[in-house]
């Protein structure tokens, strides 16, 4: 049975991330700037024993101004259908839009809470009476900013909480992060997969700014995918710098990350940034070479994108490379089939015994080079996790194994073992005891 949901509405910057972020305790992105949401964002909130999702999303408009507010607009209204209880917040001042909206929202078939929002101070609740001209029910005053009237009306939303609801469950087998540039195709291929308009796609660079998490079931196996915003250089603040924060912690979370590239433009140093986070997080890591539709189909093209991001980034080498596009659905399916293959490899564990023969053996084969007039000894080898695979090898001179032999080790690993897709952590730990 999946959680409830309860869907924020209301129209732009009356304060819906705030108090998003206020309930779920997460950083949406939160500005002045009227319509800085435009996805749903999901995030589950526990209160008084109970759990349910919460929806954050844009804001609705009553007259679009362009296609981007209208699609915007769009996402809102597809979340009050989605959710099993509507809180539909303005603020002090009640505008002729609020009034429509509010006649919108009657029409639904959902409960409908009404919160009344920047009523800092006890001096505010007598602007906040105006809300009861609405005629949809009794007004929660409160403050997102400052937590004033938060907890009633968390109260109240447990009071018209369904035992179960439209949800999905927050706990998903595999995490996947879709991550890449600005404008690569990202919000496109999880469209393509799931075969509806969820995340809003616009051909301007940066139209998702939060990520977006999106659950769905595949081979029996519950997922989620988390769709970000493209990584921004460093240098660049404001919005937009905070999203890329923020698309470094879905990397963080996540098991596999699936990093898009542009087959126009190229691998760039950008691409090769965004997968070296994937590698020091210890992540899979899948990479996809999106809008090869715009690619001339020759017959060694595939294997000349593949050699150029190689040459570009030689510690890549253990990721797939695999070609698609995300607008006609080439090989979207057969990406997501090697991303839970990859899944699957994290969490392969060698058991110890069997990795100390193996590291034995290929030692004796190749034995540690000497360095300053010493030769490290190996004394034991365990593997001491899986998902992520961090090894262990305990010896005597670790200061005098250079990275060159480490490469050689984890080569071996992934030779005898597999791991295809899979960053690997290789910690060579001082020991001044023998093998125990």
């Amino acid at each position: 049975m999946g959680l409830p949901v309860v869907a924020i509405v209301g129209r732009p910057n009356v304060g819906k991330s705030t108090l998003f972020n206020r309930l779920s305790k997460s950083n949406a992105v939160v500005d002045d700037t009227p319509g800085v949401t435009r996805d749903r964002n999901y995030s589950v909130v526990n209160w008084g024993g109970r759990e349910f999702i919460i929806v954050d999303t844009g804001g609705l408009v009553t007259v679009p101004r362009g296609e981007m507010e209208l699609n915007i607009s769009k996402q809102a209204e597809i979340a009050a259908a989605e959710a099993d209880i509507v809180l539909f917040l303005a603020e002090k001042i009640i505008t002729h839009e609020d009034a429509e909206i509010a006649q919108r929202l009657r029409r639904g078939e959902f409960p409908l809470i009404f919160a009344v929002n920047k009523v800092d101070k006890d001096k505010d609740e007598q602007e906040a009476v105006e809300g009861w001209r609405l005629a949809i029910g009794d007004p929660h005053s409160i403050s997102a900013k400052n937590g004033r009237g938060v907890a009633d009306l968390l109260d109240n939303i447990l009071l018209q909480l369904p035992e179960g609801g439209k949800g999905e469950e927050p706990h998903a087998e595999i995490r996947i992060a879709i991550v890449g540039k600005p404008n690569v195709g990202k919000s496109s291929f999880v469209n393509k997969l799931l075969g509806e308009e969820k995340i809003i796609v616009d051909t301007k660079p940066g139209t998702t700014r939060d990520p977006i998490d999106t659950c769905f079931t595949f081979n029996g196996r519950s997922w989620m995918l988390t769709d970000t915003a493209g990584l921004l250089k460093k240098k660049q603040f404001g919005i937009e710098y905070y999203s890329s924060l923020r698309t470094v912690s879905t990397i963080k979370r996540s098991d596999v990350v699936l990093l898009l590239t542009d087959a126009v433009e190229g691998f760039n140093q950008q691409d090769k940034r965004i997968a070296g986070m994937a590698v020091d997080f210890i992540k899979g890591l899948v990479i996809g070479i999106n809008k090869w539709d715009l690619v001339e189909a020759e017959t060694n093209t595939a294997i000349e994108k593949e050699r150029e991001i190689n040459a570009n980034a030689r510690f890549l080498n253990f990721a797939p490379i695999i070609t698609l596009s995300a607008l006609t659905g080439q090989r979207v399916r057969k990406v997501i089939s090697l991303l839970e293959k990859i899944a699957d490899e994290r969490k392969k564990r060698i058991p110890t015994a069997e990795f100390n023969d193996f590291i034995e053996r290929i030692t004796l084969k190749k034995p540690p080079p000497i360095v300053s007039g010493k030769r490290s000894n190996f004394l034991y080898a365990t593997q001491e996790s899986s998902n992520p695979p961090v090894f262990v090898i305990f010896c005597r001179g670790a200061k005098f194994v250079p990275d060159s032999y480490r490469r050689y080790i984890m080569n071996c690993i992934r030779n005898e073992y597999g791991f295809e897709g899979v960053s690997l952590k290789l910690v060579l730990r001082e020991s001044r005891k023998g093998r125990e």
